[in-house]
């Protein structure tokens, strides 16, 4: 009798059903860090400005390179900042280390703004002498925009633009 019990707990692989969750997650985890490495982006991108490559290009291979390691670095650990998804739904990186970022329904208006100076003034240690841009989107079909903050490298300012409601 005991020797059932034991075998209704077990699953198809007679491992614990925790095992097959763990043995799913990893085979998730796999097919992402296989995308990653294939240079896709596990985001969906968000509409932003028209990427220009040729900076990027300008600079050799490695540095393409190093520049999109750092951002997928910098990128993770945002998500590792928020696990529960209460501020961003989405986040993605261009070449140009303009950040578009879908905020939660949830984040209050009045608060869009201080949230931005953050990211930005994360992306400044990241990204340091780059011209930085974030970009805040509303969690709509299609994404509408809420605002815009830029840092100008040269003169360390820091400046938002309020969307234009239209």
């Amino acid at each position: 009798m005991a020797r059932r019990r034991h075998a209704q707990r077990m699953d198809r692989h007679r491992t614990p059903p925790d095992g097959a969750y763990l043995r799913r997650m990893a085979g998730i985890c796999g097919v992402g860090l296989i995308l990653v490495g294939a240079g896709w982006s596990t985001t969906v991108v968000i509409p932003c400005e028209a990427y220009d490559l040729v900076p990027v290009q300008a600079r050799g291979p490695e540095a393409a390179s190093d520049l999109r390691q750092r951002q997928i670095a910098f990128l993770h650990r945002l998500r590792q900042a928020d696990p529960r998804y209460q501020t961003f739904d989405k986040a993605v990186l261009n070449e140009q280390n303009e950040l578009g970022v879908i905020l939660n329904r949830h984040v209050a208006l009045d608060a869009v703004r201080p949230l931005l100076r953050t990211l930005l003034a994360q992306m400044a240690r990241e990204f340091p002498r780059q011209d930085l841009t974030v970009m805040a989107y509303a969690p709509t079909q299609p994404p509408q925009p809420i605002g815009t903050a830029r840092l100008n490298a040269r003169t360390r300012k820091m400046t938002y633009t309020p969307a234009v409601p239209q």
